[in-house]
């Protein structure tokens, strides 16, 4: 399905992928002006002005980047993935040193260049996109070495774990379907993606059953100051306060 060289050139565009684009850029903008429009306030600010019109400039500078992207040779854009891959670590290690990263909304996730917020979670993305298919570009009985799978892994978990952190879990989710998709296409063993899935699906169960089910009388403790998740328990008193949650256990 997928033995078709990947550096062969195409002379036509993928006219279903640009009218899905065009579809999710027209919604955005709907809900946008939707989200927006019912403020009065919003409403009396000139059109130029208006959030939905900004979204639309938005719009045209990412289709002018897209194109020039275009016009690159990817060469070139190979040669640069992993200065680009570690520039954006970088950034997203330093998103969260105060005085660097802006705390909004209980996450830290923008640096204030004054003129622009700058968001490194969504630089890294792409950067993590262009050095994933670089390392992924090898012949194919090296991507059936079980180290060059985890180091592959490891390319995908460690800007996760940085965003994660932040927090913007959203952002991180993105990576992890991208990741092991490109692993799959590129012709990464299925039993190796698999495992690692099943796995983790594994844990989650786990823990889903182990906060689920606490048993009666189990306390979980957490740093003191950790406001509500700092002593759960299912049963008895903590900090000389009646406990007044139900086990799902026994029902009572």
């Amino acid at each position: 399905m997928f033995n078709a060289p990947i550096n062969e050139p195409h002379g036509k565009l993928d006219r279903l992928q640009l009218v899905a684009l065009a579809g999710l850029m027209l919604v955005g903008t709907a809900f946008v002006y939707s989200a927006t429009m019912a403020n009065a306030t919003a409403a009396t600010l000139p059109w130029y002005d208006q959030s939905w019109v900004r979204q639309i400039v938005w719009y045209a500078l990412g289709i002018g980047a897209g194109a020039a992207l275009c016009l690159v040779d990817y060469h070139t854009l190979s040669r640069w993935s992993f200065v680009a891959y570690w520039a954006t670590i970088f950034c997203l290690v330093a998103v969260m040193i105060p005085h660097i990263g802006s705390m909004r909304f209980g996450a830290r996730r923008w640096i204030d260049l004054g003129f622009f917020q700058f968001q490194p979670s969504e630089f890294a993305k792409l950067a993590f996109i262009l050095a994933m298919a670089h390392f992924l570009s090898r012949p194919e009985d090296e991507l059936r070495q079980m180290s060059v799978f985890w180091k592959g892994i490891g390319l995908l978990l460690l800007p996760f774990a940085l965003i994660l952190k932040e927090p913007d879990l959203g952002s991180a989710l993105v990576l992890l379907p991208t990741g092991l998709v490109m692993m799959f296409v590129a012709g990464t063993p299925k039993e190796y993606l698999l495992q690692l899935v099943g796995a983790v699906g594994l844990l989650a169960v786990l823990f889903l059953v182990d906060v689920l089910f606490l048993p009666p009388g189990r306390v979980t403790k957490g740093p003191p100051s950790s406001g509500a998740a700092r002593v759960k328990a299912t049963s008895g008193t903590s900090d000389g306060l009646p406990a007044s949650g139900k086990s799902l256990r026994n029902g009572k």
